[in-house]
């Protein structure tokens, strides 16, 4: 990431249709890559008429992990974006080396939001 930029928050929409649109298969490959159905994937890009507000949490959370890796500020390298959930759990504080990115985490602008992720 550029340090010159700032990061956007991660729109898990724009994420799942470039893959989607980037995938050979297309949506039976993306789908078959989260481990649901080609018909789940068709249903979330839809929108339909409630537009997006009835897709699950756990289905964000895996169209986010397609963006498997992210540049993390606070170990200075690539990590999966999964792991940027763990800045939403309570502060390890057995572990001064987990503390300090913890805290790193809490100023991310790639941090999820609570309940959001």
């Amino acid at each position: 990431m550029d340090s010159n930029a700032t990061a956007a928050p991660l729109d898990w929409r724009a994420i799942l249709h470039r893959e989607i649109e980037l995938h050979p298969r297309g949506k039976a490959g993306v789908a078959e890559r989260m481990g649901v159905s080609r018909a789940y994937v068709s249903r979330a890009t839809s929108g339909g008429s409630s537009g997006y507000s009835d897709v699950p949490g756990d289905f964000i959370r895996r169209v986010l992990d397609l963006e498997s890796d992210v540049d993390c500020p606070a170990i200075g390298t690539r990590a999966p974006r999964a792991e940027c959930r763990k800045a939403n759990q309570p502060a390890p504080t057995h572990n001064p080396l987990a503390m300090r990115i913890w805290r790193e985490c809490q100023r991310c602008p790639l941090k999820p939001l609570e309940g959001k992720t």
